[in-house]
């Protein structure tokens, strides 16, 4: 591990940055990102990315697109993706292109992974062995040999009904958050982020907590989508209230993330190629759920190592445009407070809040999906 306590120079600043930096990573980034730190200001300096090929050079740049403002000892953490932490505690200044901000983030953190990279292919192939599902099962949560044979490593989705009542929900309630962490900084997504999904082009707001929270009652306005506080880490004080899932090891997840939003937040139909689990804490959310399998009917794209887009929205399908999604078969189901959803890697799904809802998502980032463990079908 980098010593964060040594003197940061310029030099060093810019040899990090580059030891994570991948320009096939960077290609959809577009702007002039400049890092600047106000108690040693001799070691500012900027990223020129364009068109899939970036420059990292000394000094500052007039035109910044997005500005990012904070303490060397803090820079490790920019490098591994924890923008949006260092964020929520006070601890960085965000100035300009908000979206261009996250997408560096997101693409530092995929850096900041372990040294795998997903299988869709086998993901695809895995998902494919048992008998098709018509329904995503709710159980109690198994054994833990149990749930990897029958779920993990089967690439199976399911329920379980027990996990989350174990949490302090009530330490999560709207009037609690209010309470004890108002003041934490949150970016929420605003306009259409649902057509931006995926994408460096989402537009984001900046306000507190409690400002956010104000909103949730609100009454949407027709036609609009309302604002959503979506894949927002958790403060750091929320995470006493919570537990990991009990089928992932801790140190193997990112930071989990908060979704919360009234009702009417959607986030549209993609797969995430990590496995994941998605915590409902109050409210209702809507699902519908892909195996990898359909991936040629629902018409994907990419730009991640870790993500894949889906053109086609399967509750407003244009089958003139994608005709072969008529052949697509997706799984409905709906998540109601205290249960919790596994999501194997490669599960293409689409999620809508039926009401005002907090959920909490855990991903499995720095170790492969339990369905690549498996040996080759013989």
């Amino acid at each position: 591990m980098e010593d964060s306590t040594k003197q940061l120079t310029v030099d060093e600043a810019i040899r990090l940055l580059r030891s994570r930096w991948l320009n096939s990573y960077a290609q959809d980034l577009e702007g002039i990102i400049q890092f600047e730190f106000p108690s040693q200001t001799h070691i500012g300096f900027h990223i020129v990315t364009r068109q899939g090929a970036s420059e990292i050079r000394p000094g500052q740049h007039e035109q910044a697109s997005l500005r990012l403002s904070l303490e060397p000892a803090d820079y490790l953490e920019v490098l591994a993706g924890q923008v949006t932490q260092l964020y929520a505690s006070g601890r960085i200044k965000i100035e300009g292109d908000l979206g261009l901000g996250l997408s560096l983030a997101r693409m530092l953190s995929t850096q900041a992974m372990a040294d795998w990279s997903p299988d869709r292919d086998l993901l695809e192939e895995v998902s494919a062995r048992g008998a098709p599902l018509e329904r995503i099962e709710r159980r109690d949560m198994p054994a833990q040999a149990v749930f990897m044979k029958e779920y993990a490593q089967a690439s199976r989705p399911v329920i379980l009904v027990d996990v989350v009542k174990t949490w302090d929900v009530h330490a999560l309630s709207p009037r609690r958050l209010r309470a004890e962490f108002g003041s934490v900084r949150v970016v929420p997504r605003v306009g259409d982020y649902v057509a931006a999904a995926f994408t460096p082009h989402h537009t984001y707001a900046q306000m507190s907590l409690a400002e956010y929270l104000d909103m949730l009652d609100a009454a949407p306005e027709q036609g609009i989508l309302p604002p959503y506080l979506g894949n927002n880490a958790v403060p750091e004080g929320l995470l006493a209230y919570i537990q990991y899932p009990p089928f992932f090891v801790p140190r193997t997840c990112g930071r989990p993330n908060m979704w919360l939003g009234p009702a009417g937040t959607i986030t549209p139909l993609h797969r995430d190629l990590v496995d994941n689990a998605l915590a409902q804490v109050f409210g209702r959310k809507r699902l519908m759920l892909f195996p990898p399998g359909q991936s040629k009917f629902l018409y994907t794209w990419s730009n991640s190592k870790l993500v894949d887009g889906a053109r086609v929205d399967p509750d407003h399908p244009d089958l003139e445009q994608f005709p072969l999604f008529a052949r697509a078969r997706g799984i409905p189901c709906t998540l109601e407070p205290g249960e919790m959803l596994f999501i194997p890697a490669g599960w293409f799904h689409k999620v809508c809040s039926l009401t005002p809802s907090l959920s909490i998502s855990f991903f499995k980032l720095y170790e492969p999906p339990a369905a690549m463990t498996l040996p080759a079908a013989t």
